[in-house]
């Protein structure tokens, strides 16, 4: 296996810039005897559908099903990608730049149709770089522009070929190029080398250890530059840290196997009539299949299954891509673009992304119109459970942001609203989550109610602190049987119990009690105190029984 006797590292960034859409796409695989990386740029300004993730994915499946380390292979894999955008323009003119690697772990091939770049380093220099099919290009290569105008020059944009154009379709390809270990390929896009020279690229190369390294230090070299517009940018870099290394050939073992093929063939006469009868009955087994995949796959869209539909879709493309039937393969691609679109939105929709989500099942409506097996009502009831879910989302994300400002009434008001959404479209993870939020909102507006509370208290006994000590007995003993009420109230209880003690010795001070005197000091007090009377009078006030009497002898 070349690939387990080989190191390749694959590493790689892609953003919008300060771009709404990244309209640019890399994508890669590996196989164990041969190896693809792809980049493509949109050209259009399609926001419905994207050409470059469009023609990256069908040169990658064309690899896929048939892969091929030659110049021919490399022109099949391009014109998969060119004729499927040409399929694609019915309102819209698609274009994309792409440019691809085929290798197969020893040497590889080039390919480039626009502007996208391949830079092939080795031992610290620029070995080897694509040209861009640019009438700046042509200009350099009429000797009519220094090289060093490329990346600057006002035509660079100009394009003569690329994929998608009307007409002739004539794409760039290199030699077949024997790699090296530590070899390094960088694939990026416009967005790149217009700001990063081939010396800055050195110089980031020169400093990374790891695939990863290098690109996040082209990408810092673009940020620096601080222009107010940056570009979608797109770089991936590959480290062939090992190659493989092919077996020396023994040219008499390889005489020897030809003889081996050649004879039987030839003693045998009729064995070419005989692979011949093997290739009709293969080829109308696909044809078989085709119809057999797409018939399957019909059925599970209208039952709703969708990723069976994308499989049985897939299969019956691939059938016809192996008879060359191009009418089918087109159809099937849109169908198999249309049950990816649903299954997108499933998966977006399970992980809770609903804005993604309905952004895949409008696309997939859009697709849909023009095939009789999809049920319009079905995707319909998606699309709009899909936006009441996010309106719920939405208003959950705006009662979040009110809370986090502390405005719990609008966050409150937010949540109840969400929360009725949520019951009206079934939502019943979203009615959990905001019934927890409620809650969490009341405790938190009923702990700011207590803190107001309390400072109310709080300023009623400072004020009956204050009338106490104007000796105001009675407007502090007002003020601290209100703020008592209202600790009571709040349930402070020690605080209760502080206040109550004042009140008591503000009514102390507002009553003081009249002190006792002794006995002996009372008497002694009553005797000097009280006039002389007769000495009747006198007994019968000290004595009222006595008196009763003696007014009873007399009469």
């Amino acid at each position: 296996m070349r690939k387990d006797n080989s190191k390749f590292k694959t590493s790689f960034i892609s953003e919008e810039g300060t771009f709404v859409r990244n309209k640019e796409y890399f994508a890669f695989t590996e196989h164990d005897d041969l190896a693809c990386w792809v980049i493509a740029q949109g050209l259009d300004s399609d926001t419905e559908m994207e050409s470059a993730e469009m023609a990256v994915k069908a040169v990658i499946g064309k690899f896929m099903h048939k892969p091929r380390l030659s110049a021919r292979a490399m022109k099949s894999y391009l014109r998969e990608a060119h004729d499927l955008l040409q399929v694609e323009s019915r309102r819209v003119r698609r274009k994309a730049s792409l440019t691809m690697i085929v290798t197969n772990y020893t040497t590889m091939i080039g390919a480039v149709a626009g502007n996208t770049r391949l830079y092939h380093f080795r031992n610290g220099r620029i070995l080897e770089k694509s040209k861009d099919q640019s009438l700046t290009q042509t200009m350099i290569n009429a000797e009519k522009l220094p090289q060093d105008a490329l990346d600057r020059h006002e035509e660079r944009t100009n394009l003569l070929w690329y994929l998608g154009k009307r007409g002739e379709f004539n794409p760039s390809l290199s030699r077949k190029v024997k790699l090296s270990d530590g070899d390094v390929l960088l694939l990026c896009t416009r967005g790149i080398w217009e700001r990063v020279n081939g010396a800055e690229m050195l110089d980031a190369l020169e400093e990374a250890k790891e695939p990863s390294d290098l690109v996040d230090t082209i990408e810092d070299v673009l940020l620096s530059k601080q222009t107010k517009v940056i570009p979608n940018y797109t770089v991936a870099a590959i480290y062939a840290d090992k190659v493989y290394q092919e077996p020396p050939k023994n040219r008499w073992k390889l005489v020897k196997t030809i003889a081996m093929v050649l004879i039987p063939l030839i003693l045998l006469g009729g064995g070419a009539l005989y692979y011949k009868a093997r290739a009709v009955k293969a080829k109308a087994e696909a044809v078989a299949a085709i119809f057999a995949h797409e018939k399957d796959g019909d059925v599970a869209v209208q039952d709703g299954n969708y990723p069976n539909a994308l499989k049985e879709y897939s299969e019956a493309r691939n059938a016809s891509i192996k008879v060359n039937d191009k009418l089918h393969m087109q159809l099937l691609t849109k169908k198999q673009r249309t049950a990816q679109l649903v299954v997108d939105g499933d998966a977006a929709f399970k992980e809770g992304d609903y804005t993604k989500a309905l952004a895949s099942y409008e696309k997939a409506k859009k697709e849909a119109r023009s095939q009789e097996d999809y049920n319009m009502k079905d995707l319909e009831a998606q699309i709009s459970k899909t936006t009441s879910f996010l309106e719920v989302a939405n208003l959950i994300k705006q009662g979040d942001q009110k809370f986090q400002g502390q405005d719990y009434e609008g966050a409150k008001d937010l949540y109840v609203k969400a929360k009725k959404k949520a019951a009206e479209a079934a939502f019943s993870n979203g009615e959990k989550e905001l019934a927890g939020k409620i809650d969490n909102v009341d405790a938190k507006m009923a702990g700011v109610q207590k803190e107001k509370r309390q400072l109310d208290a709080d300023k009623l006994e400072k004020k009956g602190d204050q009338s106490y000590a104007a000796q105001d007995f009675q407007q502090s003993v007002d003020a601290y049987a209100m703020a008592q009420e209202v600790y009571q109230e709040i349930g402070m209880l020690e605080k209760v119990l502080g206040v109550e003690r004042k009140i008591t010795k503000s009514q102390e001070k507002l009553n003081p009690p009249t002190p006792a005197l002794p006995a002996s000091s009372a008497a002694a007090e009553g005797t000097a105190a009280a006039p002389k009377l007769p000495n009747a009078a006198a007994s019968q006030e000290a004595s009222p029984d006595k008196g009763d009497n003696q007014e009873a002898g007399r009469k």
